[in-house]
C-alpha cells in the first residue's frame, strides 16, 4: 500500500485533496455548543405546598416521597430539598439503567402516595435534562411592573419563535396577582363572613365548559365565561342581590389590589428594575448561530423604543465557545509556524512544508469524521484538539527522519518506501499505546464519563487520520524532496544537535548505566515521592481545575 502511493502521485494527492475538501465542506456546518449533549440520568419530583414552612415541607412532603422511592430498582441516590412552600426531590439512576423505565417507576411510586397534605398541589414528575443555556438578557427602563412583565413575556414569546431556540423564560421579577382585602365592618353590616365572600368569588368568577346544545340540527358549544382578570372586573362582581334588584358588589365589601406574588423576587440593572430572560437552544442547534439570531431581534427591539428602554445581554455563553474556537485556531496556526521553522532547521524547506502539512490535513479529516459521528465543537472536544496538536507531529517527524536516512543509501522512491515501512511497527506501537492511555477514559461511568468520552474519541480520530497522512501521503511528497534534501549533516542545527548528543547525552547515559543501582533507586524514590504528594493531599486531585473568568459574581444575604 505504501509503495503504491509512493509510485502513484495522483493517488496520494487525490487522497489528501479529498480529506481537505470533506473537512472544509463541513467545518462551517458542524454544531458548536458549550458542553456535549449526554443522556439524562436523573428524575425530578416537585410539589408546591403553599404557606408551609421548610420544616413542614420536609416532614409532610419529603418524608412520604423518600419512603415511597427508597428501595426502587435502579435507584442510585435520592435527595429531597425542602424550602418554604416547595419540595424538590432528585432521584439518580444507577449506571446502565433505562431512563424511560426509571421514570415510569418513579412516576408510579409517587402516584401511590396518598398522605400528602390536602392543601398541596399535585406532584410533578419529569426527566431532568440539561438545558443548553445560550444567553441571559435583561429588560429594563419600562415604567411599572405590570408593563415590564407584559413586555418581557411578549419578547420571550418572539424569541421562542426563532429557529433553534428551545426555551425563553422570564425570571427576576415576581408575577402579578389580584389580592382581595376584606373590610370586616362591611362584612358584619351585611351579615357575611370571609368564607361567604371567598365562596362568592369562586362561584361567580370562573370560566369552564358547559357541554353542547343541539338546536335545530346544529350543535352549539356552551361555555360559562365570566373570569375576572382585572381590578375593575373583580370589583364589579356581585356578591349579594335582593328581590328588588339591589346588589352588593365586591367593591362594597373589600379592596382589590394588584400586588407581587412574591415580594422577595426582584432584579435591578444599574438601579433600574429589570426582568431577566433566559434563552436556551435546541440540542442539535449551533450556539453561535442561535445567539446571532437573538441578537438581530434585540437590535430590532432597541431601535423601536426610545431611552430609557434597554435590552442588555448580561451573559453570553456562546462567547465562550467562540473564544475557545479562536484559541484552537490560533494554536494550530502557531503550531504550524513553530513546526515549520523547527523542521526547516533540520530538513529542506520543501520537506518542512510537507511535514507541517500533517497538522491541517489531520484536523480537517478529523472534523469531517467528528461531524459524521455526531461529535460537536464544544469545550471538551476543543481541549482534545489542543492535546492532539502536540501528538500529531510525532509520527510525521519520525517517518521523515527515517526516509532521509534511507535517501543516502537508495533512490528517492525506494527510500520513501523503505523508510516508511521500517518505522511502521514502532509508529503503530506508539499509536496503540496512546489508544490504551486515552481509551481508558471511554470506560468511565456517570455524567462525568459521558462528558470525558469526547476526549478519547476526538484524539483517536485525529491520530488515526495522522497515521493515514503519515504513511500514505507524506512518503510520496518526501520522495520528491529536491536538491539538498540528503545533506542534513551539513546543517548547523544538525551539527549542534550531534555535538550535544556526543558531549552531554551519551556520557550522561553511560555514567547512569555504570551506576545502575543508584539510577534505579533514584527513579523508584521519585515515583514514591510523587505518589506520596498525591496521597498526603499536598497535590490536590480535582475533576476540573479552576480557570480564569471575565465575570465576577457577588452574593450576599440580609439577615434582618
Amino acid at each position: 500500500m505504501i509503495a503504491y502511493f509512493v509510485r502513484h502521485p495522483v493517488a496520494a494527492n487525490l487522497l489528501m485533496l479529498l480529506i481537505c475538501l470533506l473537512g472544509v465542506a463541513l467545518i462551517f456546518d458542524i454544531e458548536r455548543e458549550t458542553f456535549p449533549e449526554f443522556s439524562a440520568t436523573t428524575v425530578g419530583v416537585s410539589l408546591i405546598y403553599p404557606g408551609a414552612s421548610a420544616r413542614d415541607v420536609d416532614e409532610e412532603i419529603c418524608g412520604p416521597i423518600e419512603d415511597a422511592l427508597t428501595g426502587l430498582d435502579g435507584l442510585a441516590d435520592l435527595q429531597c430539598l425542602s424550602v418554604d412552600g416547595r419540595a424538590a426531590a432528585t432521584a439518580e439512576m444507577a449506571d446502565g439503567g433505562d431512563i424511560v423505565l426509571f421514570f415510569n417507576d418513579i412516576f408510579s411510586a409517587v402516584s401511590t402516595i396518598s398522605d400528602f397534605p390536602g392543601d398541596s398541589e399535585a406532584p410533578a414528575v419529569e426527566i431532568q435534562s440539561r438545558s443548553d443555556l445560550v444567553a441571559l438578557v435583561s429588560v429594563s427602563g419600562i415604567a411599572g411592573k405590570q408593563g415590564l412583565v407584559e413586555y418581557s413575556d411578549a419578547l420571550a414569546d418572539r424569541i421562542l419563535r426563532l429557529d433553534g431556540v428551545a426555551g425563553a423564560t422570564v425570571s427576576g421579577i415576581s408575577d402579578r396577582e389580584l389580592r382581595v382585602v376584606f373590610d370586616e365592618d362591611a362584612l358584619r353590616r351585611f351579615g357575611l363572613s370571609s368564607r361567604n365572600l371567598v365562596d362568592a368569588i369562586n362561584a361567580r368568577s370562573l370560566s369552564q365548559p358547559l357541554g353542547n346544545a343541539d338546536l335545530d340540527g346544529n350543535s352549539v358549544v356552551l361555555r360559562y365565561a365570566d373570569s375576572r382578570r382585572s381590578v375593575a372586573d373583580l370589583e364589579d362582581l356581585v356578591v349579594l342581590q335582593n328581590s328588588t334588584g339591589g346588589v352588593v358588589q365586591l367593591r362594597d365589601l373589600a379592596k382589590v389590589q394588584i400586588v407581587d406574588s412574591d415580594e422577595n423576587v426582584e432584579s435591578f440593572i444599574d438601579g433600574e428594575q429589570a426582568a431577566i430572560i433566559s434563552i436556551s437552544k435546541s440540542s442539535d442547534e449551533d450556539s453561535i448561530r442561535v445567539f446571532e439570531a437573538v441578537s438581530e431581534l434585540l437590535d430590532t427591539e432597541r431601535s423601536a423604543y426610545p431611552a430609557p428602554f434597554r435590552l442588555t445581554v448580561i451573559n453570553n455563553l456562546s462567547e465562550v465557545v467562540e473564544e475557545r474556537l479562536n484559541l484552537i485556531l490560533q494554536n494550530i496556526a502557531l503550531g504550524l509556524v513553530l513546526v515549520f521553522f523547527t523542521m526547516w532547521l533540520f530538513f529542506s524547506i520543501r520537506e518542512a512544508l510537507w511535514i507541517s502539512a500533517a497538522l491541517p490535513v489531520s484536523f480537517l479529516g478529523g472534523l469531517f469524521v467528528m461531524s459524521v459521528m455526531g461529535v460537536t465543537i464544544n469545550m471538551i472536544s476543543l481541549v482534545a484538539l489542543l492535546m492532539a496538536v502536540g501528538l500529531i507531529m510525532d509520527d510525521s517527524i519520525v517517518i521523515a527522519e527515517n526516509i532521509d536516512k534511507w535517501r543516502n543509501k537508495v533512490g528517492t522512491l525506494e527510500a520513501a518506501t523503505r523508510g516508511a515501512m521500517e518505522v511502521m511497527p514502532g509508529v503503530l506501537s506508539s499509536f496503540l499505546k496512546k489508544d490504551c492511555v486515552f481509551g481508558a477514559l471511554m470506560f468511565l461511568t456517570g455524567e462525568m464519563g459521558q462528558i470525558l468520552l469526547i476526549i478519547p474519541m476526538v484524539l483517536l480520530i485525529t491520530l488515526t487520520l495522522s497515521l493515514v497522512e503519515g504513511f500514505l501521503i507524506l512518503p510520496h511528497h518526501l520522495s520528491h524532496a529536491g536538491e539538498g534534501a540528503g545533506n542534513r549533516k551539513s546543517r548547523v542545527a544538525t551539527r549542534l544537535l550531534d555535538r550535544f548528543k556526543e558531549g552531554v547525552v551519551l556520557p550522561l547515559a553511560a555514567r547512569m548505566t555504570s551506576y545502575r543501582y543508584l539510577t534505579l533507586g533514584t527513579v523508584i524514590a521519585i515515583l514514591i515521592l510523587s505518589i506520596g504528594l498525591i496521597a498526603s493531599g499536598t497535590i490536590k486531585v480535582i475533576g476540573f481545575p479552576a480557570s480564569e473568568s471575565d465575570t465576577i459574581q457577588v452574593r450576599f444575604s440580609l439577615t434582618s
